[in-house]
């Protein structure tokens, strides 16, 4: 059976998979969900190299470590650019974006965001190197719901290198693999919208879960098995 790698998104780290991981396992797969660096109990490896690339080559090595094979890579929100990049790796097989950013070359995540938007948040870095995790309502995890003090606790800030930094050419593998798309129906934000609309444009298969953007958090049972049906082929 196909074996299935878990990317996470901005401010989470492999902790925010738990229930997703727990419910593929119990179906049959070997299920890996790493941490990126400078994020989660990884936040003491930040850097000023912290970013999209080092991100990257966090996956490569998970992939050869842990010597996966026939992987579905699944990358949630900000993760589905260093998946995109990691799909240069033999192994990967398919490729999934949870609700992802768009996916496109030379384009940074803050691309279309007002000078005075990017400037202020620069202002709010930690040590000048992390932006601080906003409230987990602003990635539909409302307070009163049971993931959002989980999400409090856990979150961490993020590297602000990986939110600048143009995505490198992609891999020339990523053009030819099976791509889908996981939306959520009831996202709210800008990034995973304009992810949906530029996967719908290009005819990738498309999954869609009656939840908000974190699905991981606020619909877990629904994205395990959206993303076994999508494994499985």
């Amino acid at each position: 059976m196909a074996e299935i790698l878990l990317v996470h998104g901005a401010w989470h780290g492999g902790w925010c998979w738990r229930h997703v991981a727990d419910a593929l396992r119990g179906a049959g797969f070997r299920v890996v969900a790493p941490t990126l660096t400078g994020l989660g109990e990884r936040a003491h490896l930040l850097s000023a190299e912290t970013g999209l690339a080092q991100h990257a080559a966090d996956l490569l090595a998970v992939l050869d470590a842990e010597e996966m094979t026939d992987v579905t890579i699944v990358g949630h929100s900000y993760g589905a650019l260093p998946a995109a990049l990691a799909t240069a790796h033999p192994e990967i097989s398919r490729y999934v974006s949870l609700d992802g950013v768009p996916v496109v070359e030379g384009q940074a995540l803050t691309h279309g965001l007002p000078d005075e938007a990017v400037a202020a948040a620069e202002a709010t870095l930690v040590d000048g190197l992390a932006l601080p995790a906003p409230d987990p309502a602003t990635f539909d995890v409302p307070e009163g719901h049971p993931a959002h003090a989980w999400a409090r606790r856990r979150t961490t800030p993020m590297p602000w290198r990986s939110l600048i930094e143009p995505l490198p050419p992609l891999p020339a593998r990523f053009a030819s693999l099976p791509k889908a798309y996981v939306a959520a129906a009831a996202n709210s934000m800008a990034g995973p919208a304009a992810g949906r609309a530029q996967a719908e444009g290009l005819g990738w298969q498309m999954v869609v879960i009656e939840s908000g953007h974190d699905l991981p958090l606020t619909a877990p049972g629904e994205t395990a098995a959206a993303i076994a049906r999508l494994a499985r082929g």
